[in-house]
């Protein structure tokens, strides 16, 4: 269980979320981290959980300074880097399936890219999942969403794979999932400022 402290911005906290991330203390200051031996890998908290701290993770040394900065009155607050104040609020957004933001507050005005997914289809052991987009807009990431046999409404439990949404190219994702059978695909892009997008549209990799 995660005990969370400062109820004004809920953030402070100690132990594991969904068995996919650990927050703690370190020699007198807080910190996050990816859990190293998850209960179930493949569950889908963990997962959705998991892909977004890896996001994060990847995307910081790309921000600006002016953008890193935002970080520092909240990360003094936790007595924490302002690496980890942008880990802390953007996951605790994610859990509320709240986009991640560049800054903090997030401005939540604009909105990401329109690419969609057009094909879901098996290549052997993985899935390629092909998209395309006409538009940029703020864009920032794309969330891909699946589900063994049945359609879904995208949550975190069931997002598997987020990444850098930069350009406007067409592209191939290449998922394996957990096992074969009829798997059911969403997509959602997000902005620089927190704004999900439900651009996608579902698909399946057919019978």
């Amino acid at each position: 269980m995660v005990k969370i402290r400062g109820p004004m911005m809920s953030l402070g906290a100690s132990g594991s979320l969904a068995d996919a991330v650990t927050f703690s203390i370190w020699k007198g200051r807080p910190y996050v981290r990816e859990r190293v031996i998850p209960s179930n890998p493949q569950s889908g908290a963990q997962v959705g959980l998991r892909a977004m701290f890896s996001f994060l993770s990847k995307a910081w040394d790309a921000l600006i300074a002016a953008r890193k900065a935002s970080f520092q009155d909240l990360a003094d607050q936790l007595v924490a880097s302002p690496f980890n104040a942008y880990i802390a609020v953007n996951l605790h957004r994610w859990t509320n399936f709240l986009g991640p933001s560049q800054d903090t507050p997030p401005a939540e005005v604009h909105s990401g890219s329109d690419r969609i997914l057009m094909t879901a289809a098996w290549e052997e052991n993985r899935i390629k999942l092909s998209s395309v987009a006409t538009t940029a807009n703020q864009q920032w990431g794309i969330i891909y969403f699946a589900k063994l046999d049945g359609a879904m409404t995208p949550a975190v439990g069931n997002a598997i794979l987020i990444e850098l949404d930069e350009d406007l190219a067409n592209r191939d994702t290449y998922w394996t999932p957990p096992q074969i059978g009829r798997w059911y695909f969403d997509s959602m892009t997000f902005s620089d400022d927190g704004v999900l997008t439900a651009a996608g549209g579902s698909i399946d990799t057919g019978p």
